[in-house]
């Protein structure tokens, strides 16, 4: 079982400081806005930057795309494949304001307040602006048998509006920092490597106007990783002992999700798929809270127990996300043809 622990805590403008060291001798690993959206037009859209996480001073394209309707297997389509494609590094310049901070590029510009961030990409033609909602929730796990690397991970949800490509829109997002020892890669953190399993992120907004919102995560194997955070109406709540209960379609893919904290059940259900296995996207089916539900989304983050041999692969260059749609899952692992990646 792994050692950790997880709270919630008030932002302050320090936490979004590039120099904000939450621990002695622990420095910043990454920054990443993301999130799902929904446009007046019914279209989804999936966004999602990485800032210092991989190269000091560049924002990292993960994803922007046009979410496939009703379609758990298939990639969804890039929206902007010329100019922002996968793994595109982007130079930033970073500047502190009294009240902000702020992450500016050629085509990014993201500004973080206590309470708020507004995030434009692909030279204004992604235009998103959010209130973050209760606290943020922080988790933090030492050094120990296991884990050569400590990390302390702190995230936030919010509700966003604005407009993609001329298309109103309103979602969720997540803004997530991660922390461990000078000169530590992210994809070399415990997290992604050694703990993650399942990681899910939702927001629902009632009828009543009251809006929900939450993450777990699931820890592979028996490591007994499961903080959380539950924000009911504002109020925001840490569990480090929450249950996610996963069914998956023909393929392996997470087709619907059980999460319970404490007394708290709420019900997911995924329907589309950036980018096969690893991100799902869909709705909230319902909340323990027993309220008329009229609009929510969700997001899930799924890492096979082979990971860390998998980001070996990446990092040397062997494999790329894409061609994860020629690779099968078997026994909680991910597999690909010989003619792509030699696995065991």
């Amino acid at each position: 079982m792994i050692k950790f622990e997880v709270w919630t805590e008030e932002p302050t403008l320090e936490f979004y400081r590039r120099a904000y060291c939450p621990r002695e001798d622990y420095t910043l690993a990454g920054m990443w806005p993301g999130g799902i959206f929904t446009g007046a037009s019914g279209k989804r859209y999936h966004g999602m930057r990485g800032f210092d996480e991989l190269v000091q001073n560049n924002a990292h394209t993960y994803a922007f795309m046009e979410l496939n309707d009703g379609n758990l297997d298939d990639n969804s389509a890039h929206l902007y494949p010329d100019e922002l494609p996968f793994d595109q590094f982007e130079p930033f310049e970073y500047s502190e304001t009294e009240d902000s901070v702020l992450y500016l590029g050629e085509n990014v510009r993201v500004e973080v307040r206590v309470g708020s961030f507004d995030w434009y990409d692909a030279k204004g033609r992604f235009e998103i602006h959010v209130q973050q909602l209760g606290q943020a929730c922080t988790f933090w796990v030492p050094e120990q048998e296991g884990i050569p690397v400590p990390i302390q991970h702190r995230s936030e949800i919010g509700k966003a509006t604005g407009q993609i490509n001329g298309d109103p829109v309103e979602g969720f997002t997540f803004l997530d920092s991660s922390y461990s020892r000078p000169d530590t890669m992210y994809f070399h953190l415990p997290l992604i490597r050694k703990l993650e399993k399942q990681w899910s992120m939702w927001l629902v907004e009632y009828t009543d106007g009251e809006m929900d919102a939450g993450f777990v995560w699931k820890g592979r194997g028996q490591t007994g990783f499961n903080p959380a955070h539950l924000i009911v109406d504002g109020v925001s709540t840490a569990f480090p002992d929450s249950r996610t209960m996963a069914t998956y379609n023909e393929r392996g893919t997470v087709r619907k999700t059980r999460v319970e904290l404490g007394d708290q059940v709420v019900e997911l259900d995924q329907d589309t798929v950036s980018d096969w296995p690893a991100h799902t996207f869909g709705k909230v089916v319902s909340t323990s809270r027993g309220k008329e539900i009229a609009k929510g989304w969700n997001y899930i983050e799924w890492m096979p127990d082979n990971t860390e041999k998998l980001l070996e692969g990446y990092l040397g260059g062997q494999i790329e996300v894409h061609h994860a749609q020629e690779a099968w899952i078997e026994n909680e692992s991910l597999y690909f043809p010989d003619h792509i990646f030699k696995h065991e």
